[in-house]
């Protein structure tokens, strides 16, 4: 967490291990260490924004019961779920000081050819940094949500794309969220969220796809 943050729920979420390779993808920060990270999480974790409240964010005691880590992270945005059969993408970008929808459009120039080279078919960009697929009924199906931590120095992104299906561990650990994009449109995880392996995506060639995308559109921005 950033310098002076005093975590206000030390009985709930405990601080990430951290490391060069740490859950999170958060290693980025160190203007030392990669700019880019992609990878598939080791196990599950739940992550909470900057400023949320865990209680009314996840179900603490089923994720309790269950040994599942709660971590905060230094970004803004909702809580989530990182599991295995997700891809994490990290980036470090340098600021522009241009607010934060800017940097979202500019991850999202590499993200979507990546993921339309893997499913055949181009995600759309919804809510604030969100990627979405068409769903069956004409509503957006979210694969992808994302963060931005920004310094006057650099602009930290954090998103996950939903490979395999995760709404299980959504529905046994997320609540409904306290806020949420309009295209939501109050559905719950199922309605709202889909994952890229119905179209034949798999976690490796999704991260080699994201990585070569990111390296090239993003590699003159990298901070």
């Amino acid at each position: 967490m950033t310098v002076g943050f005093v975590e206000p729920h030390p009985h709930i979420v405990v601080p990430q291990p951290g490391g060069s390779d740490d859950p999170l993808g958060e290693s980025v920060l160190d203007p030392q260490a990669p700019w880019l990270r992609v990878f598939e999480p080791r196990d599950i974790r739940l992550v909470l924004g900057r400023n949320q409240d865990p209680e009314r964010e996840l179900l603490v005691a089923q994720a309790q019961a269950e040994g599942v880590p709660i971590h905060r992270r230094v970004a803004g945005g909702g809580a989530v779920v990182l599991a295995p059969g997700m891809v994490v993408v990290a980036v470090r970008l340098a600021s522009n000081g241009y607010g934060t929808d800017c940097y979202f459009d500019l991850v999202n120039q590499a993200l979507r050819p990546a993921v339309a080279s893997c499913a055949g078919i181009a995600p759309l960009c919804c809510g604030h940094g969100d990627l979405a697929l068409p769903g069956t009924d004409g509503r957006p199906r979210k694969i992808l949500g994302a963060s931005l931590r920004q310094t006057s120095r650099m602009a930290v992104y954090l998103g996950v794309l939903l490979v395999d299906d995760a709404v299980p561990l959504m529905e046994r650990l997320l609540r409904p969220p306290s806020r949420q994009p309009d295209y939501r449109q109050d559905r719950g995880h199922r309605a709202f969220c889909t994952h890229l392996a119905l179209h034949g995506v798999t976690v490796p060639t999704l991260i080699a796809a994201v990585e070569a995308s990111s390296r090239t559109v993003l590699g003159p921005h990298a901070g």
